[in-house]
Order: structure tokens, then sequence, then C-alpha cells
């Protein structure tokens, strides 16, 4: 269906493409035709047509035009036009070629990227402090301070070009004097209240250091890869005025000490504390990525968009090149350069630093790690070499992505002087390559090296079930070209109906089978109250429940559910599942969730013991399971109920896979192949307790006693998943039977 007003003249602007909409305005991608037939491409900005009428927000929408217009700063997208048109007040735009910082950090995790390399990061943070310096800063006709403050920096706000420009947008509800009305308590109360300041979450005034504090929860979340805040608002709002937040060294460990001091002085609770101005926070910033990496330079966060964003430039025709420069100062950045090691005897223990004995940590109570022996080499096994110890390291480290960008700038190095690569993937992966009709043994995703250069070469992708994939590229020689293929069925599937369901819940007279959607029916749990530990991806864990807890029902529980969050090489299948007395095995992990999952915590008591032992050592890390601070509670739109259950039956439930399996971590995590349960006999599953299980698929299970059967998917981003499954509920026999 075409988009409202898309391809439509507006003024002298021609609407193109509608490319966002917000609750009372609308966003388009346009061209504005000049005298001589002279085009350039603009960003329209309008009220939507409900809105126009009424006159707070017309009031408000010029105001944000008066403070626009007077802005001029290369780290400000320019507003250049402001009018009316057929009673639609709009704003024209510079068009930043790119996308917004948080497009950029989503398509870096789909990439297995945790987190942006941190001289990027930090290089980002600066042009976006140094606009809101300027903003700051700006005087009246009269040379009296406006008093700018933009109260809504986040990383929607901030576009990233493919130039690797950096650009602040939207100062819709910024606050100047020339506005002509006093702030309220209201006017405090808008913008994202996950980015919001300790002040602007008590309502109070704001100035320019309320600014600051969310330009630093905007660089935590790049260099951690999560934010310092999530949850509902009221829980959010409490932690912001607290300063109660996880310091980015506990989840990123490589970040600088020096780093982490400056991020924690802008994200200061009071504003006393904070650096004064947005200025000043930059000059922090640019001081420490002066000694850290001294060579980080506009251009190479150029080149890290196009690596992320390679398939879009090339659907465009726009070949994506990288220096084998780039490739070398990304993997320095990120740690894979390792010290030359210390000389130490082949059977000398090496001991780790634990923690002091008994020293509380949140929620986990910690106990020393005896020491680890290296591992055995015998006399005839010479020492790796320099490049070997960096591979191994950095696959054990469990970053693929930045390993293979050094294993395509190892091949630069060796693939001859009149060469270039192409850095080929598919999604999905694993597909059929060929070059120049010579068909490769290995599958995408592949770098492709010895290409001669200044010549044309073939490009074949294929898969059976997808319509075959082929491209043409030449380059020069040393360059290396990033080149996605996108594979489609050859029928549209329709397993894409699984995608939304208009209902969470279904009654069981309706019949089957029932859909569960991977998108619909997820819930994600580092927001939630889960417990959580940090975990080694390297390392293999035994997971075991101690105790009972009662969850307000007649019987104790003595289990809980658990989720997982990690790279690649951590598969969907193994990303939750359920923990009781027996141990249950895990890999490749970073972080542990832990969690009871109950919709009434309130009548909630006791506690279990959660045991964490490392395999290799036999370690053991106990993690406290409140039975009322660490329970989960669904909201209602989240997860599938099916209500109408026979308690006085028995019921075989199974979950099968369609066409398009669940999928929860993307194409390259797999099918996740169960989904998480509950059933109680209570009237609803939020004033209820439940059984706890994990419906495996294809395996049955059977349920006594039941009125409703609650399921889910737990994940750590909905956005990337992707197909379902299906629900059968066959009754067996009466319970009394």
């Amino acid at each position: 269906m075409p988009q409202p007003s898309a391809g439509l003249q507006f003024g002298k602007y021609k609407l193109l493409e509608r490319i966002a909409t917000g609750g009372m305005a609308e966003i388009y991608r346009a061209r504005m035709t000049a005298v001589a037939g002279i085009t350039k491409p603009v960003v329209i900005k309008k009220i939507l047509p409900g809105y126009a009428d009424d006159s707070a927000f017309v009031s408000m929408f010029i105001n944000e035009a008066r403070i626009a217009l007077g802005l001029s700063h290369g780290n400000i997208a320019q507003i250049f036009d402001f009018g009316e048109v057929e009673g639609e007040y709009f704003l024209a735009m510079e068009w930043v070629d790119g996308h917004p910082l948080s497009h950029v950090m989503r398509r870096a995790r789909d990439k297995g990227l945790s987190a942006l390399p941190p001289p990027l990061a930090v290089l980002v943070a600066i042009d976006m402090l140094r606009g809101l310096a300027y903003a700051h800063t700006r005087l009246d006709d009269n040379g009296r301070p406006l008093h700018i403050v933009h109260r809504d920096v986040s990383p929607q706000n901030v576009l990233l070009s493919y130039e690797g420009q950096v650009k602040l947008v939207d100062f819709g509800i910024a606050r100047a004097r020339l506005a002509g009305r006093s702030e309220t308590k209201n006017d405090a109360a808008k913008g994202k209240y996950i980015y919001f300041a300790p002040e602007q979450a008590r309502g109070q005034p704001l100035d320019a250091r309320t600014d600051v504090f969310a330009a630093g929860t905007v660089l935590y979340e790049m260099l951690c890869g999560r934010r310092p805040f999530e949850g509902p608002m009221p829980e959010v709002l409490r932690k912001i005025s607290q300063g109660d937040f996880a310091r980015p060294r506990e989840w990123t460990p490589g970040i600088p000490a020096a780093l982490e001091r400056i991020l924690l002085t802008a994200m200061a609770t009071s504003p006393e504390q904070r650096y004064p101005t947005a200025q000043a926070f930059a000059e922090a910033l640019a001081r420490q990525l002066h000694v850290t990496a001294p060579d980080v330079s506009q251009s190479e966060l150029g080149h890290f968009m196009g690596y992320l964003f390679e398939p879009e430039l090339v659907d465009a025709g726009r070949p994506v090149q990288l220096p084998r420069e780039f490739i070398a100062k990304v993997g320095r950045w990120s740690g894979v350069a390792e010290p030359p090691p210390v000389q130490t005897p082949p059977d000398a223990p090496r001991h780790p630093t634990p923690a002091p004995h008994g020293e509380p940590r949140g929620d986990v109570i910690t106990q020393p790690l005896p020491p680890q022996p290296l591992p055995s080499q015998g006399p005839s096994s010479p020492p790796p070499l320099a490049w070997q110890r960096t591979l191994r390291g950095w696959a054990l480290r469990g970053a693929p992505v930045l390993g293979a960008l050094l294993a395509m700038w190892m091949g630069l190095l060796v693939g001859g002087t009149n060469s270039f690569a192409v850095e080929l993937s598919s999604s999905p992966p694993g597909a059929t390559i060929r070059v120049d009709g010579r068909e490769l043994k290995e599958t995408t995703p592949l770098l492709v090296t010895q290409l001669q250069a200044d010549a044309e070469h073939m490009l074949e992708v294929s898969m059976p079930g997808m319509v075959p994939w082929n491209q043409r590229v030449k380059a020069e020689r040393g360059t290396t070209l990033a080149v996605h293929a996108r594979l489609t069925p050859k029928r549209p599937a329709a397993a894409r109906s699984l995608a939304r369901l208009e209902s969470p819940d279904a009654r069981y007279s309706s019949g089957g089978p029932f859909l569960l959607s991977a998108d619909a029916h997820a819930f994600r749990v580092p927001p939630s109250a889960a417990a959580r530990m940090r975990l080694d991806p390297s390392r293999t864990y035994g997971l075991r429940a101690n105790g009972h807890v009662s969850l307000g029902g007649p019987m104790p529980v003595g289990q809980a559910a658990y989720f997982l969050e990690g790279g690649a090489a951590l598969p969907a299948r193994d990303s939750f599942g359920v923990v009781g007395a027996d141990e249950v095995l895990v890999q490749n992990a970073s972080v542990l969730y832990v969690f009871l999952w109950d919709g009434r915590p309130y009548d909630n008591r006791g506690a279990l013991h959660v045991h964490v032992r490392e395999q290799a050592s036999g370690a053991i890390t106990t993690l406290l399971l409140d039975a009322q601070r660490h329970a989960v509670s669904l909201p209602p739109h989240q997860g599938f109920t099916l209500r109408e259950l026979d308690p006085t039956t028995t019921y075989r439930v199974v979950v099968r896979a369609p066409s398009e399996p669940a999928r929860t971590r993307g194409f390259g995590g797999g099918a996740v192949e169960q989904v998480l349960a509950l059933h109680g006999d209570g009237e609803s599953p939020i004033t209820a307790p439940g059984t706890l299980e994990v419906l495996e698929v294809n395996r049955p299970t059977v349920i006594r006693g039941a009125r409703w059967l609650r399921l889910a998917f737990p994940d750590d981003d909905p956005d990337d998943n992707t197909g379902g499954l299906t629900l059968e509920v066959t009754p067996v026999a009466p319970l009394h039977q």
C-alpha cells in the first residue's frame, strides 16, 4: 500500500519516501528543485494533520524551528527552511546519508560485536559533545545567552553518515529563552526516560549539565553494548535518581580505567560533580583518546559504517572498500594483538587473581578460584608463533567478526602484489560459492583472495530452495570488498505469517494448532528483575539449584529459569532452560540470568541458592535467588497464554517446527527448538503460581490439573527474531480415570 503523501508535491519539495512517524509528526526523504533544474536531497518534517489545530503543539514546533534555524555547526544537522503548505507546518533539513546511532549499535550486534570499538565510540561522543557545546553557548542578537538545552540526547537523535560524520538532530523539546515561555515540570518530563538525567527524572530545573549526563549515558551504551538503566519507567527513574547502575568495567573489563573515570564523572548523580560543560567533557575524552588511540580518524568511522551497512551500500551500487590499515587498527583496538608471553616453565601453574574471600558482589557470593595449570606441551611441540597465539587467543575470546577482519588483513599481506580480496557473506549463511564458474569447497561466509586486480570477476551464491544470486566485482589491487548476498526463498514463504499475532492469548475451545511467534511472544530478560552473574565464555559451567521457595501455592518450588547472553558461538537452542537439583552444563556464555517466573511476587517467601561450578577448576560461585526480588512477572502483552483448559483432564502437549523455525539469535544462532512454559490451576497466570518447564520440539509433555498454559521465548533482543513454533494440545483422559 502506498505511503500517505509519498511521491506527492509538497510546495517546492517532492516527498519521495516516509522514513519515520512519531506521535505528532512525520519525516520524509524528499527532493528540492531549485532554479535551472538543480535538485537537492532533503528531509521534511511536518506535523501530522490531526495535530495541526493543536495550538500548543504548533507553538512547540515553531519553537523548534526558531532554535534550529539559528544553529549552524558541523555536528548539528542543518535546518535551512521552515514554513507552511496548505495549513501544514514543516521543517526542511539536510539529508544525512547514513543511519541513527541506535541502528549502528543494533547492526554491530548483528555482526557479532557486543559493543563498538572504544576509540570509535569515543570519537562519536566527542563530535556529539562538540555539537552540544555549540548549542549551549549560543547568544541572541543582543549578546545574551539563549540557554539552549537539547533535553533529548539519545542514540535515535545522533546520526552517523557513511563518511564518518556525526550529526545531532531533533531539538524539538529543547528549551531556549527565546521560546517566550517558562519551563514547567511537564516540560522536563518529555524525552526518552531511559536517557534522563537525575534532575530530569525528579522534574527539577535543567541546564547544560543535563545534556552532559545524557551524552555520558549514550557513550556508556556504545562502550558496554547495553544501557545503564533499563526497565519500567518508575523503576528506571528511581535508579537514575539514585545513581544505581553497574560500572562500565563490570560489563566490559577492557575499557581503560581512565576512560571509565571520565564516564562516571559525566554521569555523576549531582550536577555539581559532573563536567560543567559539554566542551570540558569532550576535551577530557580527546585527551584520553590521544593516549590510547592517537591515530584514530574520522575516515575510520566511515570505514566502520561501510563494514556494518555493506548490504545496503552494495544494493545501491556503492561497493565497500576496506583498507588493510583499517583492518589492522580494528584488531588492535579490540585487543587482538597480544603482548609477548612471559617466559614460564611449561609445568609452572598460573594463578588467577581472585576476589577477596567472601566479598559480596551484588547477589553473588564469591569464592576464590584454585590455581589453574597451563595446558601441557610435549617436548616435541614448538612454541606457537606470534600470529598463531594471536588467532588462538582471539578465537577463545569469541569474537568471530573481528577475527574475520584480522584474517582478511593477513590474507591481504600474503595475497600477492596484483590482487584484491572479497569478504563474501550471505543471509542465510552456509551457501555454495562459485567464482568465475569454479565452485569452491568452502561456504559462506568466506574471505575470497587472489582475485586478479583490474579485471571483472563473477561471484555466484546458491542454496537449495533459494533464488540464486550473482554479482560482478572489480577492484584495484590491495583493496578488500565486503559483499553480502541476500538470498530469498524461491516461493513466497507463508512462514512470515508467524511474525506477528493480533492477540497474545487464545482459548482452548477455539481449536488448534496454535501459533507461537519468536518475535511477538518473546520477552527481554536483561532489563527484568532476574539475578545476574558474569561468566567466562571460554569455560564450561555446571548450574544446580539448592533449596526451596514458596510462590504462594501449596507446593514448594525448587527450580528456576535461566537465560544466557553470549557471542556468535552460543546457539539459540542453548540460550535458556530450567535449573533444578540436577546439574545443567552451559558454555559459550558471557552473562547468566536466573529468575522465578511468577505473576504475583508479593506473596513469595524464601530464596534459592544457584551454585555455578566452573568445570575445569571445580570452583563454585553461589548466586542468591530471592523469591520476591528476582521474580519476573510478564505483562499481559508478552508471551502467549492458552486459557480455558479443563483441570480434570490430562493433556498431551507438543510443539513443532513449521517451515520457518523459531530463531531468537538471528540466522547465525540456528533454530531455538524449545520454548519456556508455565502452567497452573489458578484463575490466571497473572494471579496464580504455576509449574515451570521447557517444551522441546517434537517431544510430548503431559500436563495435569491445569486451567492455563503460558509460553514465552526468553531473549535479549527480539529485533532479530523470526519464525515460530506450532503448539498442539490434545486431551488424553479425564484426571480421575
